[in-house]
């Protein structure tokens, strides 16, 4: 199985009323990535001047010359048409990790990177009890952009000696990083990501899209941590 990661928000204990109440990470997994690439290339070419016209940060587009999808720089109108445009083969899924930075204790944060991959164990735990994800081979990849040198290599060991060695539920996990200009499909999951952490921070615009995709089978679920009622 092909696992594609991203997030949007922060994980912080520096909450206010209009922002980092919670962090979003969104797992994209698919065993047809060929055919999600060429329906990621139609969708570009589709909305090439679109997507130029609203890329005013330029971080889509570099020198006018397309270079990858930012779910940040979309306009709602524009997550909107990507949604329809991209559930509709059946060719992936979607598992969001809703993290609420209020509930998690102060020692998650002491160590990000620990904390990411701990959230993420428990995650693929559930996937595999929910008997979704039963494949004994996944392959990772996931944006490096927020990600330390040193911390690149701890999620597969962390995920192996838990997941293989101790509960046996992978053979074999290979992680990935990459700067996202360089993966189309951890463009997807960025999209994605964003598309459901707008939905948080603006109380619902886009939950049409949202029940869209739980109800066409594009969402498996939302992952919550802390679990309710911790």
């Amino acid at each position: 199985m092909n696992i594609y990661i991203d997030e949007s928000g922060s994980m912080t204990k520096e909450v206010n009323e209009w922002k980092n109440k919670f962090f979003v990470i969104t797992l994209l997994l698919t065993d047809k990535p060929d055919m999600l690439k060429r329906a990621y290339k139609r969708f570009v070419s589709k909305h090439y001047t679109d997507l130029q016209s609203m890329d005013t940060s330029n971080k889509m587009f570099d020198q006018g010359s397309f270079k990858e999808l930012k779910g940040y720089c979309f306009t709602p109108q524009m997550k909107r048409k990507f949604v329809y445009f991209f559930c509709q083969k059946n060719n992936f899924r979607l598992l969001f990790i809703r993290v609420s930075n209020l509930k998690a204790s102060d020692n998650l944060f002491r160590n990000k990177a620990r904390a990411f991959n701990y959230i993420l164990k428990l995650a693929f735990e559930y996937l595999h009890n929910q008997k979704i994800l039963s494949d004994r081979e996944w392959n990772i990849q996931i944006d490096e952009r927020n990600v330390k040198k040193d911390a690149k290599y701890q999620l597969q060991d962390f995920l192996l000696t838990e997941l293989s060695t101790g509960k046996n539920i992978v053979d074999n996990i290979s992680v990935q990083y990459y700067d996202s200009c360089n993966n189309k499909l951890v463009q997807l999951a960025d999209v994605f990501s964003n598309i459901f952490y707008s939905n948080i921070l603006t109380c619902g615009a886009f939950s049409k899209e949202i029940r869209y995709m739980k109800e066409n089978g594009y969402t498996i679920n939302i992952f919550k941590f802390p679990p309710i009622g911790k």
